[in-house]
């Protein structure tokens, strides 16, 4: 096999050993997120719904691993940015077609509310990335690294 060959089949290598731990990152943020947001969980769904991975995405004639963590429930964007007067709008939520605002607490129970001031938010996607960033770049440095 010619040296130019084999610089390729070893380009190939990595770039494909590359996608494999961003791959495992991925799944790694997808458990640390899950296992660390701070909120109590109704149904499960929303922390079910955290999900963590790579893929490929094409740039042009480029070819990239990208590292993702994210919500598939909206709920998950209301935690992360909050609602209300701690949320983006900034204002009390007020209710638009009655009187008043009704919110089951359980037991069949309810309150009522003319307005309420929200939800502060409870960021995990942020955070996560946070922690483990170092590790995905240790990692594909040392992929990358000549030996």
């Amino acid at each position: 096999m010619p040296p130019l060959d084999k610089v390729r089949a070893k380009i190939e290598r990595r770039k494909v050993a590359t996608l494999l731990v961003a791959k495992q990152v991925g799944k790694i943020m997808e458990g640390d997120a899950r296992q660390k947001a701070s909120w109590e969980d109704r149904t499960g769904h929303t922390r079910q719904g955290i999900q963590g991975g790579a893929d490929v995405r094409r740039n042009g004639e480029d070819r990239m691993a990208v590292v993702f963590l994210a919500h598939t429930m909206r709920s998950g964007l209301y935690l992360e940015i909050g609602t209300g007067l701690y949320g983006p709008k900034k204002r009390k939520i007020v209710p638009t077609n009655k009187k008043a605002l009704r919110f089951p607490v359980g037991g069949g129970k309810y309150v009522i509310a003319g307005s309420v001031k929200g939800m502060k938010p409870r960021p995990i996607i942020k955070p996560t990335v946070q922690r483990h960033v170092g590790t995905l770049r240790k990692a594909v440095r040392d992929v990358w690294r000549d030996s």
